[in-house]
């Protein structure tokens, strides 16, 4: 595994749709074409299991299967065939993730790629309504069930851009983020008790945060402070604080040995936060630790 095979973004979500998405492209070069890509066009909600709404009617990205979830369990399919791979996908998600969490979903499917963009992503999230109360994960299945070890890392990835984002953590009303005293990640403002203000706390000073665009990212930016700071798991995990914390999130689930201080450091506090052991519990219990770490080396 490559990090620059799982590299994401997350797009601004206002009222529109947005996603984070993990890419499978291993050439660095492609990243800046990913961080280039714009948010696709609106999605009606969570009722509506459409093509076009799965889609966010982005014709690169070509459901074959989607499926309710209901309390945290995957529900009747509701557009396509039953697909393997994305019932396989699901068992692993949740093997990690307990119930509880897995009820913030409520879509989960498959999509096979029709274009550059929609190529270069293994998963992605997004919300299916104002608030980020409720969320669809989607699945490339054409890369999937290439690198299994990789597709467990996008799973825990991506979950992560879920937990931290849902209305109790994530406040994306216009008021919330007029008067935004805290961090503005280009879809709302954390709350002062978000695990993600820790994680900012902890490990992105002012100086380091001031070189983020929360509305663009920028794969030069995000290449310079993995140069300098040998705690991030990748340069991917160096585009922004939400980044930073899925990469290591993944790596704390998985138990991948460390390759630096930092990076140690990043794996230690996340241990500290409450909950958070279950998942890196339970993937073990499922017989899928430890991962190796081949996260490309910063600093």
């Amino acid at each position: 595994m490559l990090d620059s095979m799982r590299r994401c973004w997350l797009l601004a979500f206002v009222v529109a749709w947005a996603f984070a998405a993990c890419s499978t492209e291993t050439d660095s070069a492609t990243v800046a074409t990913a961080a280039a890509t714009g948010s696709m066009a609106d999605v009606t909600g969570s009722d509506d299991c459409s093509q076009e709404a799965l889609s966010g009617d982005d014709p690169q990205y070509v459901f074959t299967s989607a499926h309710r979830v209901i309390d945290g369990e995957l529900d009747a399919l509701c557009l396509g065939t039953d697909d393997p791979t994305i019932t396989a996908a699901w068992k692993q998600l949740a093997a990690i993730a307990p119930r509880e969490q897995l009820s913030d979903l409520a879509l989960f499917g498959g999509f096979e790629p029709d274009g550059a963009d929609a190529a270069e992503t293994l998963a992605f999230v997004n919300a299916l309504d104002a608030d980020g109360a409720q969320f669809q994960m989607s699945v490339n299945t054409v890369e999937a069930t290439v690198d299994p070890d990789e597709l467990l890392l996008t799973l825990a990835h991506e979950f992560s851009h879920v937990f931290t984002a849902t209305p109790t953590q994530l406040d994306r009303t216009d008021e919330g983020i007029d008067e935004c005293d805290t961090y503005f990640n280009g879809e709302g403002c954390y709350s002062e008790d978000a695990l993600m203000m820790g994680w900012i706390e902890a490990f992105w000073d002012d100086a380091l945060l001031a070189g983020v665009d929360p509305l663009e990212d920028s794969v030069e930016d995000a290449d310079a402070r993995c140069d300098i700071e040998a705690g991030f798991f990748g340069p991917y995990a160096a585009t922004n604080p939400e980044e930073d914390f899925a990469e290591a999130f993944s790596a704390f689930v998985f138990r991948l040995d460390p390759a630096t201080d930092g990076q140690a450091e990043r794996l230690g506090w996340i241990a500290q936060q409450p909950g958070l052991t279950e998942f890196r519990d339970r993937a073990e219990a499922a017989g899928m630790t430890p991962l190796v770490n081949n996260f490309e080396l910063c600093g």
